[in-house]
């Protein structure tokens, strides 16, 4: 379900070596590495169709705190296009994006952004500039391209009245406003709310990246910008993904729909991390990215669960917050593709609301396992540290010692228990609690003995489910890539005993 894409190019200027794929009926792969052995070195990737057409070079990752940019160009570059060439540099400032800081490291104001170093009107000599600057737009000179997509965010959205131009496609000649147009009715399509709309801005910023491409070589250029504000980074990304592949279409390349998120040949376990409505904040998905920095994840949305996203992924994993919220966003249409999926053998690892997601006595759950909510009038029964003490599963499962306790961070998972009313097979119990937590008039024995960890199947696919949160404690981190692991059938993990780390 994954599918891969090509393109040839080659240049002194850009301390580059480049990897190229066989051509298959003229279509070529290629990428490499653009300010290579710097702080500044990034990959480029190109596709060439083998069809004459237009030239598409998209750009993310400028700013540092806007990394929706960098996620949907890196996502877009795994497309393929069915005329012309595309061409991606994803992270133009790694060193920003390390530090997820709008300027580089150490520098203030424009001396420090480097949307602000291009090449202006008249060649300014007091003008800012920066040696990435340089290789970035010695890359635009050497792609030749036709038209510039630079990805963007901002703080608020501008159809709100905000003074940020978050929200907005930027476009600076006449002739490319019916180009501008057809972006803006794409992504508003699907945005309900007048106040969150993209809006049309008709200037461009002098010393950007756009605005060179524009006055410099007389090309089409656009910025299109994202708010990252009160937004997750499924949405924004995939506002990008949905503006860009509009204009491809437009343009007559398109050789797909925006929702292509994984390249098809990637052998990395490929992982859906669920960020929408009822998941935690962007810093829980940064958690899971680092535990689970061996896999390619993705952050997804339920629209794009809807578009029927997870056939590129081997695992989609729920994450805290709130499972209700989560049902209720996937909605009966999402909750129904996330059970196909792993009824067609895709695995599903729930943690704490994730794991209430997947119970079998909620109306928004997936009933993806036969266990019921226990005790659901005391569910906020508080966070701590508790102890639980593997099964002989746990052991062959995650790689637990038998019959040993541990540590691990509890924050209202829920309490299991078999549920009277489903005929799915019998799940096992991978570990109990053996310690519990007990506030808002919650007893704190109710949890001894019950499953904190559980594991199952569904249809052709695996569950697994954690009640705690091994992505908090320190040294059961790693259960997390193992249950990943145990889900794809890669390996069996040897015994390890509790409290010793699994990284």
């Amino acid at each position: 379900m994954r599918q891969a894409l090509s393109r040839s190019m080659s240049s002194a200027l850009l301390l580059v070596l480049a990897v190229f794929a066989t051509p298959l009926h003229g279509q070529e792969r290629s990428n490499g590495l653009l300010a290579e052995g710097t702080p500044f070195e990034t990959a480029w990737h190109a596709y060439d169709s083998g069809v004459p057409g237009p030239t598409v070079l998209v750009t993310g990752g400028i700013h540092g705190n806007e990394p929706a940019g960098a996620r949907a160009a890196a996502q877009i570059a795994s497309w393929t296009v069915a005329r012309g060439r595309l061409i991606v540099v994803p992270r133009c400032n790694p060193p920003a994006l390390a530090e997820r800081t709008r300027r580089l490291p150490g520098l203030e104001g424009d001396a420090g952004d480097l949307n602000r170093h291009f090449p202006r009107r008249g060649d300014a000599v007091d003008a800012p500039g920066s040696e990435q600057a340089d290789r970035i737009w010695t890359f635009v000179l050497d792609s030749e391209p036709d038209v510039l997509l630079d990805l963007h965010e901002g703080y608020g959205v501008r159809a709100a009245g905000s003074k940020s131009v978050g929200s907005s496609v930027l476009t600076a000649r006449d002739e490319d406003q019916d180009h501008q147009q057809v972006m803006l009715a794409a992504i508003n399509s699907e945005i309900d709310d007048p106040m969150r709309r993209f809006s049309e801005i008709d200037s461009v910023v002098n010393g950007s990246l756009a605005r060179a491409a524009i006055e410099q070589l007389g090309i089409e250029a656009h910025i299109l910008e994202t708010t990252y504000a009160d937004q997750p980074l499924s949405t924004r990304a995939r506002q990008h993904r949905r503006m860009v592949a509009a204009l491809l279409a437009e343009l007559g390349m398109s050789d797909h729909g925006p929702a292509r998120m994984v390249r098809p040949s990637e052998t990395r376990p490929a992982v859906a991390l669920y960020d929408g409505p009822g998941a935690g904040g962007d810093s829980q998905g940064r958690l899971f990215e680092r535990v689970l920095e061996e896999c390619v994840v993705e952050r997804i949305g339920a629209a794009d669960v809807r578009d029927g996203v997870l056939g590129q992924f081997d695992v989609v994993l729920f994450p805290g917050g709130s499972g209700s919220k989560q049902g209720g966003a996937l909605g009966v249409d999402g909750r129904d593709r996330v059970r196909s999926f792993v009824s067609s053998g895709g695995g599903y690892i729930g943690v704490c609301a994730g794991a209430y997601l997947a119970l079998h006595n909620y109306t928004w759950g997936l009933k993806l396992l036969p266990l019921d909510s226990f005790d659901r009038e005391h569910w906020r029964r508080g966070k701590g540290t508790v102890r639980m003490e593997a099964t002989g599963s746990g052991a062959s499962t995650l790689g637990l010692e038998a019959g040993i306790e541990c540590d691990i961070h509890f924050a209202q998972g829920p309490l299991m228990v078999p549920s009277k009313d489903s005929d799915l097979p019998e799940p096992r119990i991978l570990s109990y609690y053996r310690t519990g937590v007990g506030k808002n008039g919650a007893d704190p024995e109710t949890m001894v003995d019950t499953p904190a960890i559980v594991a199952g199947e569904f249809g052709s696919g695996r569950v697994l489910l954690f009640s705690p949160h091994p992505e908090k404690t320190e040294g059961l981190e790693a259960l997390v890539l193992r249950a990943v692991r145990w889900e794809m059938r890669l390996s069996e993990p040897t015994a390890v005993p509790a409290g010793v780390g699994l990284n």
